[in-house]
């Protein structure tokens, strides 16, 4: 048992009073009750015992009595033990427990109105006035004040609740006798760090603060680098899948470790940084998300090309992909970097340290990109793509593994046809369908998003700024222990509501001969600042003491001056020394100048030399600080003086701005009447939290704005088109602003790795909008609709698969603890997946209705054409074609011929394909064929020009043609009842690649061997893509489930008609006045299926109708009840085939 009070005193069960520097547990019941009943006070025993003293390692780092025994801990069990006479916790009643309740209700009172406090502890005699009034059971002892002050939360027994009959206790606290810091990292990651040891039936630990803050942040780094691996793993592994090559793959990865490894040399070299902070690491996995969608794009382009070019050649398919892809990749390249780099505007060192980083490695990204991935992609199709194809006919082809093996490969490649038609049916049809169809509902849904996400983020509730000092701030998740007791905990115990000052107010620190300059490196906090002295600085005059005793009369009178705690440092340090020189303390020093010298102001050497003996008679560990501060040399160097205010301290944004705004205004004002060597002053004060409160809460807009304005000029450089810069910044700007709105109904708090992720925002969605806004730019097609579709088509299956797995990589980062690592991952998912929906349906939709078209909106420039720069409007009012420089120029010879239509169905056709879906949907005049230009070079080469005659006109022409690829356009009606030419070609299915590899042939070259049938790529099917100069439409083949249009043979003759007769070359005709122009590059294919394909030759192809009889092609349309559509080829003669 423990001894009577009376023999031993309750003071010597404890070592001393609880104190900060110890390791804390803060307990919680676990059904929601109080913890103030026995079976809850006996838990807490059981588990301090269980889980730490129980320890091996406890006995060591434990403090001693003089028995050299573990001290206990101060808890409430061990208290009420003391307060009951009993030698433990674990053998307290319940009328200990009421009997201990009745004595705090009866104390409470006391305590929270100041009159219980330490000086009056105890049983001495000479205790202060205002401890008579305290009961002498209360004072007798310091538990009842240390339970109230340290153990119990604040709303236990307060004037609030001391009337109730049972009071909750919600909290209590648990001081161990163990220092925080790093010796404690065993106990907690051998008992402490499962939750499942610290809870039971009664009781839990939710929150601890052990001085491992920082130690564990270091421990959890190095541990959850697994996440961050496994979300690049994700990334990489779907890159492998979508290419289905691991080369590549490894290739990417080495593009990108390349670039972050030029990036760091810069960074150290070139740019001389010294300081790397941690978070520059999650520029791995940012700069593989950008890395992601450039791969993708490049290698949608390379299927492309190579479907498109089946017999060309490496050289002729690089340079289409690439010029498509390196006109994307160098305004996406340059449009994320400038966002990236507006964050160096902000004044934290961490952010403006990754955005150098970041911005320099997509920079050498971009570089390397433009060399690495085609060099990549030409190696792989030189050796590894044609060594597997020979291998599978190996000698061991017919072996029962190699069989097994090609069966899972025929399974496999089922599998990913299927894959590939329902990618196919999905982004080739159905969502440009989805996008144009419902476009005022995408534009309505996604506007509205992005002003709900700009008030959320702006107004109400906004994102909430920090409420702890740096050193304290959050690093783990918000369910950690750690982070819940600085979070929810800490300020629910009375004893740590007090910040560090007499009172809990704001001081106010008025510096003189010191300037506030920081001469340390701005990108380097470990850098230390030096002391720059004020040479103007002088406080000795005359004028200078009249206005530093004015100084301290009006600080008297302004509202924020509270009262000042007695031995504080003083502001009003002249009467201080008007008043020692007048004492007769003064004479003490002996006889001197300063004594019995009443004349004010001073001299200046007798006002310092007095100032120097009022200092020495004070001492230097006097309490009362006179503010002057001498150099070596004993000249008067500073002033530092300060008082208290009546502004409590308080986390709080608004409360401490008001503060800081109030004072700085009246010390603007009093510095304005200060002489000259006084006017350079300044205050301080404790603001280190508001200092970071006011960069968060001004930097990120400023930051954002800047980056947005950046990304807008990069591609008004990039593409010298208005409308797409601004379309594609306003989808980016919805973008971040309903990702900034998700992230503040997350309960985000605003901090430093939250104002560097959402810098990076917009850099993180510019590229999904930069694919659409360039593939709509380079669209062969005037009409803003067939470009909305042909950029849908050509990069959305792309942009969707690099945001699934951006998605994917996002989700295995969110298991881990350290907070960066999961808000990286939230961040990726957020914007990765609102940037795919901003740029798929709000930007195109918004291009759908205001897009530009033909040179609408472009800032031109002389000697610029643009793809459908066929024709303008002449001032005659007819519409003439306009030829086009280089080798598709108006000059006669040329290998290309135009027509335009004349009268058109008033009615739209009920069919549907690809080449019809925007002209369906827009409730205009179908398109009935898509553009083809052909120029010279590999595939099309020069004929000679101005043939002297018409057969001669002719002839060339069929040379051009015998020369370059013969692609037949498609009708956008679909035969009501096919011809008997038509079921001609649909009777023999199997002759349906003979007849595309027809079209393909070039007739008046010697038969050759039939190319390799190259698949077409998974989400890019045969879609038309400017490369090159070459447009190529998107029905470029024969349709099974639209054969082309039956013209009536009445209407043309064979070349051998024409040769008879010497018919010229059909030539433009015009439109009706009811349309806009529309190019029609017309060739009319008869098949002879009696031939084979490889006979195939330039007679195949039958002029249709001569000029000689004025009559005009007639295309029947499908349904009888639709006028037909006729094409009248006037007599002058305008060569050239354009689009």
């Amino acid at each position: 048992m423990v001894e009577s009070l009376e023999d031993r005193g309750q003071e010597s069960f404890f070592c001393g009073p609880p104190e900060k520097s110890y390791a804390q547990l803060v307990f919680m019941s676990t059904s929601a009750g109080s913890l103030w009943n026995l079976h809850a006070i006996h838990s807490m025993c059981r588990m301090e015992h269980d889980q730490i003293r129980s320890h091996p390692s406890f006995g060591a780092l434990c403090q001693r009595t003089a028995a050299n025994e573990c001290c206990p801990s101060w808890s409430l069990g061990n208290y009420v033990a003391v307060l009951s006479n009993r030698s433990s916790c674990l053998d307290i009643t319940q009328a200990d427990t009421t009997r201990t309740l009745a004595l705090l209700r009866a104390c409470a009172l006391y305590y929270h109105r100041g009159a219980l406090v330490p000086s009056c502890l105890g049983p001495g005699k000479d205790k202060p006035p205002r401890c008579t009034q305290v009961p002498t059971k209360c004072s007798q002892s310091s538990a009842v004040y240390q339970l109230l002050h340290f153990l119990l939360d604040r709303d236990f027994l307060s004037p609030q609740t001391a009337d109730y009959q049972v009071p909750s206790l919600k909290y209590s606290l648990l001081f161990l006798p163990t220092l925080k810091g790093a010796s404690m990292m065993g106990i907690y990651l051998d008992r402490l760090a499962m939750p499942w040891g610290l809870s039971d039936n009664y009781t839990s630990v939710t929150g601890m603060d052990l001085g491992l803050k920082q130690e564990l942040l270091r421990h959890y780094l190095a541990q959850d680098t697994v996440y961050p691996l496994l979300a690049l793993a994700a990334i990489f592994l779907s890159i492998a899948l979508y290419l289905r090559s691991l080369f590549l793959t490894l290739m990417v990865l080495l593009g990108v470790l390349g670039s972050l490894l030029v990036a760091f040399f810069l960074y150290r070299v070139a740019f001389r940084m010294a300081y790397f902070p941690f978070v520059n690491l999650a520029a791995l996995v940012l700069l593989s998300s950008v890395c992601a969608n450039h791969t993708l794009i490049f290698f949608d382009l390379w299927r492309l090309s190579k479907s498109q070019l089946p017999s060309g050649g490496l050289a002729q398919r690089v340079g289409r992909t690439m010029h498509h892809f390196g006109y994307l990749l160098l305004v996406s390249g340059l449009t994320t970097g400038a966002a990236f780099y507006a964050s160096y505007l902000s004044r934290l060192p961490a952010v403006r340290c990754f955005a150098l980083y970041m911005g320099t490695a997509v920079l050498a990204h971009l570089a390397l990109t433009l060399a690495w991935l085609p060099s990549s992609a030409v190696l792989h199709e030189r050796y590894l793509a044609r060594g597997c194809a020979s291998q599978a006919r190996g000698p061991w082809a017919g072996s029962a593994p190699r069989r097994l093996a090609l069966a899972l490969h025929r399974r496999l490649r089922g599998l990913r046809r299927a894959a590939s038609s329902t990618s196919r049916l999905l982004f080739q049809r159905l969502l440009p369908c989805g996008v144009i169809k419902f476009r005022y509902i995408w534009i309505c849904w996604f506007a509205a998003l992005a002003a709900g996400g700009a008030y959320i983020a702006g107004v109400s509730p906004r994102l909430r700024l920090p409420t702890l000092p740096p050193p304290r701030g959050q690093v783990f998740r918000p369910s950690h222990p750690f982070e819940r007791f600085d979070a929810e905990y800490r300020q629910q115990f009375l004893f740590e509501r007090l910040p560090q000052g007499e009172g809990g107010h704001m001081p106010v620190v008025l510096v003189w001969g010191i300037l506030p300059v920081d001469t340390g490196d701005p990108l380097d906090p470990r850098s230390n600042s030096s002391l720059v002295s004020d040479p103007a600085f002088s406080a000795s005059g005359p004028e200078a003491q009249r206005w530093l005793l004015a100084l301290c009369r009006g600080a008297r009178n302004q509202s924020f001056f509270g009262a000042q705690p007695e031995g504080w440092p003083t502001l009003c340090f002249v009467e201080a020394l008007q008043r020692w020189m007048e004492s007769p303390g003064c004479a003490r020093l002996g006889p001197g100048l300063c004594c019995g010298h009443s004349g004010f102001p001073w001299a200046p050497q007798l006002f310092l030399h007095c100032l120097k003996m009022m200092a020495l008679e004070q001492g230097p560990e006097s309490p009362r600080d006179l503010g002057a501060r001498f150099n070596t040399q004993g000249g008067l160097a500073a002033l530092v003086l300060q008082f208290q205010t009546n502004f409590p301290y308080s986390p709080d944004y608004s409360q401490a701005h008001h503060f800081y705004t109030e004072v700085n205004h009246w010390l603007a004002a009093e510095l304005g009447r200060a002489p000259p060597g006084l006017r350079r002053g300044w205050f301080t004060s404790r603001l280190e939290l508001y200092s970071l409160q006011h960069s968060l809460s001004t930097e990120p807009a400023v930051v954002l704005g800047l980056a947005l304005a950046l990304a807008f000029a990069t591609l008004l450089l990039g593409t010298w088109n208005v409308p797409l810069s601004l379309f594609s910044v306003a989808a980016v700007a919805g973008t971040v602003l309903l990702t900034v709105g998700l992230l503040v109904l997350l309960e985000w708090q605003l901090n430093t790795a939250e104002a560097l992720f959402l810098s990076a925002s917009v850099g993180l969605s510019v590229d999904f909008t930069v694919n659409y806004c360039i593939s709509y730019h380079l669209c062969p097609h005037p009409d803003r609709l067939s470009r909305v579709a042909f950029s849908l088509r050509q990069s959305s299956c792309a942009t969707a698969v690099g945001a699934a797995a951006l998605f994917a990589a996002g989700v295995l980062m969110l298991p881990a603890t350290v907070l960066l690592y999961r808000k990286l991952g939230i961040v990726l998912m957020m914007v990765k997946c609102v940037s795919c929906g901003f740029a798929s349906f709000f930007f195109q939709s918004l291009c759908c209705f205001f897009g530009p078209e033909k040179n609408c909106g472009q800032i031109l420039w002389p000697c610029a054409h643009l793809p459908w720069d066929a024709g303008t409007g002449e001032p005659g009012g007819e519409k003439a074609g306009r030829p086009r420089p280089g080798p598709v120029g108006g000059v006669p010879g040329s290998c290309s011929e135009q027509y335009e239509l004349q009268p058109l169905a008033r009615r739209r056709s009920p069919s549907f394909d690809t080449s019809t879906a925007t002209s369906k949907l827009s409730h205009r005049p179908s398109v009935l064929s898509e553009d083809l230009q052909l120029h010279d070079g590999p595939y099309c080469s020069r004929p000679p020009p101005g043939p002297a005659s018409p057969r001669e006109l002719f002839l060339d022409h069929q040379a051009v043609f015998s020369q370059c690829p013969a692609l037949q356009t498609s009708s956008p009606y679909k035969q009501a009842g096919p011809s008997p030419k038509t079921q001609a070609r649909q009777g023999s299915p199997g002759k349906k690649a003979e007849l595309v590899q027809a079209s393909l042939e070039a007739p008046a070259h010697p038969p050759r061997p039939k190319p390799q049938v190259v698949e077409p790529p998974d989400c890019l099917c045969s879609s038309a893509s400017t490369l090159e100069g070459l447009s190529v439409s998107d029905e470029t083949c024969l349709s099974t489930s639209e054969p082309s249009a039956r013209v009536p043979d009445s209407v043309g003759a064979s070349p051998e008609d024409l040769d008879e007769t010497e018919q010229t070359v059909p030539e433009r005709g015009q439109l009706n006045e009811k349309r806009d122009t529309l190019w029609l590059a017309l060739k009319e294919t008869v098949y002879d299926p009696s031939l084979p394909a490889s006979h195939q030759s330039s007679s195949s192809w039958k002029g249709r109708g001569g000029p000689g009889d004025g009559s005009p092609v007639v295309l029947p349309n499908s349904q009888p009840d639709l006028p037909d559509v006729w094409v009248r080829r006037p007599s002058t003669h305008t060569s050239g085939y354009s689009s």
